[in-house]
C-alpha cells in the first residue's frame, strides 16, 4: 500500500508540473516515516520561551521540547495528536511538528502531503498542513496553509499571508467529495508569482495577488481553536484535568515530499518546434508505445538532465525500457526534424 501511495504522489507531481515548460523537479525533502521513530535530523517540536511565543494557539498548548518528545510513528505513519487532558485542565495539549530546514520558493516548490484525520473524530479540531515563518516584529509573518476542520468534514480551508499580522488572513473553503477522514493528497504549489492549492489532482484555489517570498518552515499540527474562530469552534469540546476522561484526536500522515523546480534539459532542444506525439502507458514497465506513424528518434533523460538513452529511427511504434531502474524520467522524441514536448515518464 505504501508503494502505491508513493507512485500516486509522483503521478500527481507530474500532473501539476507539466505546465512548467522549461523546468523539472528535484526532491529536496522527503519522509515516508518508515523508521521506528521520528527522524530528529528532519523534524523538531517548538521550544517554549514565553507565553507569547506561539506555543499556545487557540485553546491549545503545544508540546514543547523541554518536556515532550517528537510524535510517534505507527505502521509507517506519523501520528500528530491533540489531547483533551492537560494537568491544568485549562487547555488542550497539541502537537506542532516543524521541519528543521526552511524553504524558499526559488523557481518554485511543490509540497505534497498524503494525510487524513483519524476517524472517529469530534467537531472543533483543526489539522494544519502549512508553511510558516515570522518576517518582522510581533506577529508579522508569511504563511501558506491547508486547514482540515472537523466541523466541515467535506470541505478544506486554505489561507495565505504575505508579510502580514496574525488574524483572519485570506481564507477560502473548497468542497471535496470524500471527507477529510479519508486519505487525500494535499499539494501546495509555491511559485515566485503564484500559489496554488491542489487536492487529489484538482486545483481548488490559485492566488497571485499576495505571494510570500520566504523562507518558511514546513509544519504539521493538531490543535483546538477558541470561540474567535467560529467556523472551527465547538463549545461542547472542553479540556479536562482527569486522565481517565482524556480524548485523543489524530492526524495521520503517510508521507511528506518537497520538490524544487530546476532548469531542465538544454534550452536549444526546448526551443525547437514541437510535434504532437504521445506515448503510453505511463507509468510503464517493459515497453512504451508511440502514437506517431513512421520513424521517430527518441531520447530519455534522468532527473539530473543526463541523457541515458538515444534511439534513432525507431519503427513499429514501440520502445523497450526493460532494465531501467524504477523512477522518474524525461522523454523527448523527434520526427521529420520536429521535436516534441518534453514529457514525464514513470518506470516501475
Amino acid at each position: 500500500m505504501k508503494k502505491l501511495f508513493k507512485i500516486l504522489m509522483i503521478l500527481i507531481i507530474i500532473i501539476i508540473t507539466v505546465t512548467v515548460a522549461k523546468a523539472q523537479t528535484t526532491t529536496i525533502f522527503f519522509d515516508d516515516f518508515n523508521g521506528s521513530k521520528m527522524n530528529s535530523l528532519l523534524w523538531h517540536i517548538p521550544t517554549w520561551v514565553s507565553s507569547s511565543d506561539g506555543t499556545y494557539v487557540g485553546r491549545t498548548q503545544f508540546r514543547c521540547s523541554q518536556n515532550a518528545s517528537l510524535p510517534s510513528i505507527n505502521n509507517s505513519q506519523a501520528v500528530i495528536n491533540v489531547e483533551s487532558y492537560n494537568p491544568t485542565g485549562f487547555s488542550f495539549y497539541g502537537t506542532d511538528l516543524i521541519s528543521n530546514k526552511a524553504f524558499t520558493p526559488g523557481k518554485g516548490l511543490i509540497i505534497t502531503v498524503h494525510a487524513k484525520i483519524k476517524a472517529p473524530t469530534a467537531g472543533g479540531i483543526v489539522g494544519g498542513i502549512y508553511l510558516y515563518d515570522l518576517t518582522g516584529a510581533g506577529s508579522i509573518h508569511d504563511e501558506i496553509d491547508f486547514e482540515l476542520i472537523t466541523n466541515k468534514l467535506n470541505e478544506v480551508q486554505t489561507n495565505i499571508y504575505s508579510d502580514e499580522s496574525l488574524g483572519g488572513g485570506h481564507p477560502d473553503f473548497a468542497s471535496i467529495v470524500d471527507p477529510i477522514t479519508e486519505y487525500h493528497t494535499y499539494v501546495i504549489e509555491w511559485l515566485p508569482n503564484e500559489v496554488s492549492w491542489i487536492v487529489d489532482e484538482k486545483v481548488i484555489r490559485t492566488n497571485t495577488d499576495r505571494v510570500p517570498t520566504g523562507p518558511m518552515h514546513f509544519n504539521l499540527n493538531m490543535w483546538v481553536p477558541g470561540i474567535e474562530w467560529s467556523a472551527a469552534y465547538n463549545a461542547s469540546l472542553q479540556p479536562t484535568n482527569v486522565v481517565s476522561s482524556n480524548q485523543i484526536f489524530s492526524m495521520i500522515v503517510d508521507s511528506v515530499r518537497i520538490d524544487s523546480l530546476i532548469d531542465m534539459i538544454p534550452t536549444s532542444i526546448i526551443e525547437k518546434q514541437e510535434a504532437e506525439i504521445n506515448f503510453y502507458p505511463n507509468p510503464a514497465h517493459g515497453l512504451i508505445y508511440f502514437t506517431a506513424l513512421g520513424k521517430i528518434n527518441v531520447s530519455i533523460y534522468n532527473v539530473a538532465g543526463n541523457m541515458i538513452l538515444n534511439k534513432k529511427e525507431i519503427t513499429g511504434g514501440s520502445l523497450s525500457i526493460a532494465g531501467f531502474p524504477p523512477g522518474l524520467y524525461i522523454i523527448r522524441y523527434e520526427q521529420n526534424n520536429i521535436v516534441g514536448n518534453a514529457k514525464k515518464l514513470i518506470i516501475y
